[in-house]
């Protein structure tokens, strides 16, 4: 295994970031200004084309794109980290070199989906990727949208190769998280799931990759930054005060209700791109509500 570590992903929040869109296009000027909002928050820094960024439905031209604007836009100021996985090992590979070439700090790479490989396929899957990688990577384990999760003992292994720094965890089984947690120390774990964050930092988590910092990254990062400050009482009243909405932030299909809400307050239009759905007016409504209740006002 290679020893070409180069850095970890910082604690806290890192904004698992829209891909904001206009007709067919990506919309820059949008994409421009919530980059802006992220630089100037509190965040440790931003995740691109994840799911939260529709990856699959983005060309690799406009991947180009946004990862160029992305790493324009930080300045070095924010850690940057782009969405590279595939369930092809070999395509895996090339995007991570790709991306790391046009400014990426970080590769996250999910898990390998839909092949449903066995827990060895997936070993070698990332072992593969992280020995070719010149950017440290980022396991990416999301049972619910790949089919396969990958093992606490896999991660152990996983855990001793210099360029796989940590794990963003998704999975809401907390007793599979601990067990992940626990064996594999050398790994840093985030949360892959906001209404969890709390739980993570429990148990050891160094933070979240998060979809509701998009629309509130300074209060997303009061949690963290409460917490490993020393004040546990105060991070976990923050967590509950949020927690209504961001449970609400589940009603659909991410990322259709964080851009309806991105949308009702004029920072981007609302659209997606087929095969999802925009929000319906009855989810629009009580989201609206949810997100009033926590403090966030709409414009």
């Amino acid at each position: 295994m290679n020893d070409k570590k180069t850095g970890r992903l910082p604690a806290g929040i890192h904004t698992a970031l829209v891909t904001p869109f206009s007709g067919n296009d990506i919309d820059l000027a949008s994409l421009k200004a919530l980059l802006e909002i992220q630089k100037n928050s509190r965040v440790s820094g931003v995740v691109a084309l994840g799911t939260t960024g529709e990856a699959p439905t983005v060309t690799q031209k406009e991947k180009d794109a946004i990862i160029k604007e992305c790493a324009k836009a930080l300045s070095g100021k924010k850690t940057l980290t782009v969405g590279c996985g595939s369930n092809d090992t070999k395509t895996a590979c090339e995007k991570v070199k790709r991306a790391a070439s046009l400014g990426a700090d970080l590769a996250l790479v999910v898990a390998p989906y839909y092949n449903k490989p066995s827990q060895r396929g997936i070993l070698r899957h990332f072992i593969t990727v992280a020995d070719s990688s010149p950017i440290p990577v980022i396991v990416y384990n999301v049972p619910s949208r790949t089919g396969v999760d990958v093992s606490a003992e896999t991660l152990s292994v996983l855990s001793a190769h210099q360029n796989i720094v940590a794990c963003k965890e998704a999975s809401p089984d907390m007793q599979s998280v601990t067990d992940k947690i626990k064996e594999a120390p050398e790994l840093d774990f985030f949360c892959g799931s906001d209404t969890l964050l709390y739980h993570f930092l429990c148990l050891g988590g160094k933070g979240g990759v998060s979809v509701c910092s998009n629309i509130e990254p300074d209060k997303t990062c009061e949690i963290t930054d409460k917490y490993f400050a020393g004040d546990i009482q105060g991070a976990k009243d923050a967590f509950f005060a949020f927690y209504p909405f961001l449970k609400e932030l589940s009603c659909d299909v991410n990322p259709v209700p964080i851009k309806a809400l991105l949308a009702s307050c004029g920072l981007i239009f609302a659209q997606v791109r087929p095969p999802l759905c925009g929000l319906s007016e009855q989810k629009r409504s009580k989201l609206l509500y949810s997100a009033s209740e926590a403090g966030i006002y709409i414009k």
